[in-house]
């Protein structure tokens, strides 16, 4: 038996159990005609997420207004199984971080849109994230789409390495040439008194799943794209401290990668940068 605290659709409800714990559940429509206090039936429950912690609960519901539930669903189900199979500690960022890149995988998949690129071969140093990759792999396909190219193993495999708690692994060479960039950006961040807390945590993570997918692809021959070159001015005149931030992002990830970037990178981390201001 679960006693709403919140309706959030006929679909879905923030509950408490009997325990007086919080938790998200799923099911059809049972929430339909019901109200804050009500009482929902254990017998009608399809799924229920345990929200350890206000940042989990936080993330679930601001994945919900972007991500269809089923994702959001088997997703979660991927990570809670495949931790608890292989007693492996993750960070709570990597339920917001995997279904993110999840959906918009199967978006650019749908699109035509998605690009292959060189990720680096993890089989040999992580064989346990290699193992939980493939299985991860294997119940997306199952579950979402069938046609998840088989280079996704290496990116959720990465997902993990570097999700992984209190620092366990050490990270590859490709890995840590990312990861030190990252890094250089959360210090620029900082340095203007942004950082990662429990109300930004979902832009914040969107930014670093973003540098991760453009240091992904730096390599890559492709096209800038030039209809947003024209953003930059108007940008620059209307958000002046998040351009000039964005700008500062810009510099450090030209010279740490060697690689002349595209104008329109910028937008897009100046955009993100508003976003967390």
């Amino acid at each position: 038996m679960y006693r709403i605290v919140s309706p959030i659709n006929n679909n879905i409800a923030l509950v408490k159990d009997e325990s007086q714990r919080e938790l998200i559940v799923t099911g059809k429509g049972i929430v339909f005609q019901k109200k804050k206090g009500d009482i929902i039936a254990s017998s009608l429950v399809d799924k229920v997420f345990r929200l350890n912690t206000e940042e989990s609960k936080e993330n679930f519901l601001a994945l919900l207004k972007d991500v269809p539930l089923d994702f959001i669903t088997v997703t979660y189900d991927v990570i809670d199984t495949l931790t608890l199979k292989y007693n492996y500690p993750v960070q709570d960022y990597l339920y917001v971080t995997l279904t993110d890149h999840i959906y918009c995988t199967y978006q650019s998949i749908q699109t035509g849109n998605y690009q292959s690129s060189k990720l680096p071969d993890v089989s040999r140093e992580y064989p346990i994230e290699y193992k939980i990759g493939a299985e991860a792999l294997s119940i997306f396909k199952s579950k979402l789409l069938d046609r998840f190219p088989d280079e996704e193993l290496g990116r959720i495999a990465i997902h993990f390495i570097n999700a992984r708690r209190d620092g366990e692994v050490a990270p590859s060479v490709e890995i840590s040439r990312t990861k030190h960039i990252l890094d250089l950006v959360k210090q620029e961040l900082a340095r203007n008194h942004i950082e990662r807390t429990s109300l930004n945590s979902n832009f914040y993570d969107r930014f670093m799943v973003h540098l991760s997918y453009f240091l992904d692809y730096i390599d890559r021959s492709r096209k800038d794209n030039t209809s947003l070159l024209g953003m930059e001015e108007h940008l620059k005149i209307s958000y002046p401290e998040a351009f000039e931030i964005g700008n500062r992002i810009y510099d450090v990830i030209a010279r740490e990668t060697g690689v002349d970037l595209f104008h329109s990178e910028r937008i897009y981390i100046v955009l993100h940068i508003q976003r967390l201001l």
